[in-house]
């Protein structure tokens, strides 16, 4: 097992609030009736009609319903000696801390042998985390600790704790999943030099509740039964989430203090759509959800007769529909489910995954496999997004990272990364299916700069007898109010707009949208946005180039025909949302949407803007 000692604890129910529907932590109006679900009868609550219902609110992870019984794991922490071994020790300390990292290399290869097998999605994670396990760097300061007369177990945790104490900071969300991967090969590592012993299985049909799960955790647990789960910590774009997702594994996290609000053998229905726990559900709460989950599944029997279908609106206008991917095994997943392309690689995973900057030989490979992957789709390759706040030891922090040296700014100022990337993307562009993507652009010269650059890579190519797309398209990533406001200059310069929603609304907004304080200001539907989105729509058809939207706001369920109104032409999408937004296009009349989206630019507020939608597509 991966993670720290989990250990099976019974807690008692709160039966605080006199409401049998109440909703815990960030309560959610009962008004919405939430949707039913999956496999056990109502006569077997029969020993829990004297409990009351409860319900607790988390975020939804991977969607998908399943009522089961709960199985609670709960966390203890580990004792680690405070006292200083005898120098005549040291080196049998050493050798054991050695004895525990071959040890635990080993475990980690059996679970990524599993993983390929069974969800390859998981495989590139599990081998970040043994590229951490035999990192020398780390190996030589825990074996530096040990020779300051420390234990093998007191050594790890000091240099673990340092280095995640750097990433836990980080306002990226895949650097504070770095910190996890970190704090997991550091539990690995303490539970094999304790020799504590770890629970491996759960019951057939069990939901596993506990603080948090890694994705040897998932793996484990789902070959012993686990059909869903839930956590206290929060992070839909954990590694844990992204492999639920991945497994089809229903799943709801950020439940706060939930491991103690349920007891093991509560019957519990897990709501991964709504983001939902219900412990202890009343009969007709039962009955709804297995009716529910019969909805579902025939909804789904439906949904996949579209992959072969054309994206289209009811009237005739095509809607490119392509993919966010980044592993070549999304990449599989996305064709299968219908789409034209992908519309966005985020390239720094590979330094994320490998701990430095692979260098232009190890890039081409990569690249090369994703391109043959998709191939004869389109492929965008954006160029490393990297910050002060995703640095990966390149350039020193920053006070303020958003505002800071990232994405294009960095790549300016570092010359040697940028064209080696460059040529790199360029060589795996001799299949004429790769489309390169700059990203964090605010001035034209940032986007002259780097055309100019890499038409010296072609001709240093070219030099070299090397074949590569001397047509490669080159994109302009729309992601600040900047660029949008300068659109039909850039338009004139660049092959494609593709706009990153999330960030545009992020500094159009003045708000970070990690931070929970300012969630309600974070709002895609704000006016400012929508006329935003209508500016680079303009400016592209101005220059008669195609524009995309590859943020999360392309697969929202309100925004579709507001997307398609606005003249979007492509949406990038996650794979598992492709046919869900495939059939939202062609349920949608083109002269409708135009008129939709033309009324939503003179609504005042985000709210208006939603009410508007809402009453317009009824």
């Amino acid at each position: 097992m991966t993670h720290s000692s989990f250990q099976q604890h019974s807690h008692s129910l709160s039966n605080d609030g006199d409401s049998t529907d109440a909703l815990e932590q960030g309560a959610v109006p009962d008004s919405d009736e939430p949707p039913p679900a999956s496999a056990y009868s109502a006569n077997a609550n029969k020993r829990e009609k004297h409990r009351k219902e409860k319900r607790f609110k988390g975020i939804p992870a991977s969607s998908g319903i399943v009522i089961g019984k709960a199985v609670i794991l709960a966390t203890e922490a580990i004792a680690i000696k405070d006292t200083l071994i005898p120098e005549d020790r040291i080196d049998a300390e050493i050798e054991r801390f050695a004895h525990a990292v071959q040890e635990c290399t080993h475990e980690l290869h059996r679970i990524v042998t599993m993983a390929n097998d069974e969800a390859p999605v998981a495989a590139p994670i599990l081998e970040a985390q043994l590229f951490i396990l035999n990192d020398p760097t780390i190996a030589e300061m825990i074996a530096g600790r040990i020779r300051k007369c420390y234990h093998a177990e007191s050594a790890v945790q000091e240099v673990f704790d340092s280095q995640q104490a750097i990433l836990r900071h980080a306002s990226d969300s895949y650097l504070r999943e770095r910190a996890v991967d970190l704090d997991n090969v550091k539990q690995r590592l303490l539970n094999f030099l304790t020799g504590r012993n770890t629970v491996t299985t759960t019951q057939p049909e069990g939901i596993v509740i506990t603080e948090s799960l890694t994705p040897s955790d998932v793996m484990l647990f789902r070959k012993s039964g686990m059909t869903a789960f839930g956590t206290e910590t929060s992070g839909i774009t954990s590694h844990a989430a992204i492999l639920a997702r991945s497994l089809g594994i229903p799943s709801v996290v950020g439940l706060a203090n939930i491991c103690k609000r349920i007891s093991t053998g509560s019957t519990v229905i897990i709501d991964g759509y709504a983001g939902i726990i219900i412990a202890n559900p009343l009969p007709d709460t039962i009955s709804r959800y297995e009716q529910r989950v019969e909805d579902l599944e025939h909804h789904a029997r439906k949904l996949g007769k579209l992959a072969h279908l054309p994206s289209q609106t009811s009237d005739g206008r095509k809607v490119h529909l392509f993919a966010n991917a980044d592993t070549p095994e999304e990449i599989e997943l996305a064709r299968a489910s219908g789409a034209e392309g992908v519309g966005l690689i985020r390239t720094e995973l590979q330094i994320l995954t490998h701990n430095f900057v692979p260098d232009e030989d190890e890039q081409t490979t990569f690249y090369k496999e994703l391109a043959e992957r998709a191939y004869p789709l389109p492929i965008t390759l954006r160029a490393f997004d990297i910050g002060s706040d995703k640095s990966f030891g390149l350039i020193a922090n920053e006070p303020n990272p958003a505002l800071g040296l990232r994405g294009l700014r960095f790549l300016l100022k570092n010359k040697a990364v940028f064209m080696a990337q460059l040529r790199a993307i360029l060589r795996a562009s001799c299949h004429r299916n790769v489309r390169l993507m700059l990203p964090m652009i605010t001035t034209v010269q940032e986007f002259q700069k780097s055309l100019q650059w890499v038409e010296e890579c072609k001709a240093k190519l070219k030099e070299n007898g090397e074949e590569f797309d001397a047509q490669m398209p080159v994109g302009a990533m729309i992601e600040t109010p900047a660029a949008a406001l300068i659109a039909r200059e850039l338009g004139a310069l660049a092959d494609f707009f593709s706009i990153g929603t999330n960030d545009l609304t992020q500094y159009t907004l003045a708000t970070d949208r990690m931070n929970a304080s300012t969630t309600q200001i974070y709002d895609t539907f704000h006016p400012a946005i929508l006329r935003l989105l209508k500016m680079i729509v303009d400016a592209a058809h101005f220059n008669n180039i195609p524009v995309a939207v590859c943020g999360e706001f392309a697969s929202h369920a309100a925004a579709t025909e507001l997307l398609i109104g606005l003249g979007i032409e492509e949406l990038s999408v996650a794979p598992s949302s492709l046919l869900e937004v495939k059939k939202r296009v062609r349920k949608a009349v083109f002269s409708q949407t135009k008129q939709l989206a033309g009324e939503s630019l003179h609504c005042s507020t985000g709210s208006e803007v939603r009410k508007f939608l809402t009453s317009g597509t009824n």
